[in-house]
């Protein structure tokens, strides 16, 4: 019998896409507040491990803090209300990853219920 473990792959899922939302927003935070970003300030601001920061799955999470650490802090820098605060275009690559990540998962997600309703379908072709 195979174990259903439908549950546990989409909670780890999710987990990990909270941790990575997380991230993103301690670096804005960092940035904005003219911090220095480095691996130990991210992960402190962000309640995240090193360990994740360094994971190959989140390497482009660790490129932007390469990035953001090779420049110099903005001391003084202030971000009005009414101005919106754009993305940088690595932190938009990041978020285009983890949608492409997404529509993946969907996509094997839709090909399984398809191949489990063919089997259904053939069950109820038999009984009938």
């Amino acid at each position: 019998m195979k174990r259903n473990t439908e549950a546990i792959v989409r909670f780890a899922a999710e987990k990990s896409h909270n941790t990575r939302s997380r991230v993103l927003v301690a670096l804005q935070e960092l940035q904005q507040a003219g911090k220095s970003v480095t691996f130990a300030a991210v992960c402190q601001a962000a309640n995240v491990s090193k360990t994740f920061l360094y994971d190959a799955r989140q390497a482009d999470l660790a490129a932007e803090i390469r990035r953001l650490r090779d420049l110099p802090p903005a001391h003084g820098k202030e971000v009005s209300a009414t101005t919106p605060v754009g993305k940088s275009d690595a932190a938009k690559d990041a978020q285009i990853a983890r949608l492409r990540e997404r529509v993946r998962t969907l996509e094997r997600e839709a090909q399984r219920l398809r191949e489990e309703n063919a089997v259904l379908y053939g069950r109820l072709a038999e009984q009938s």
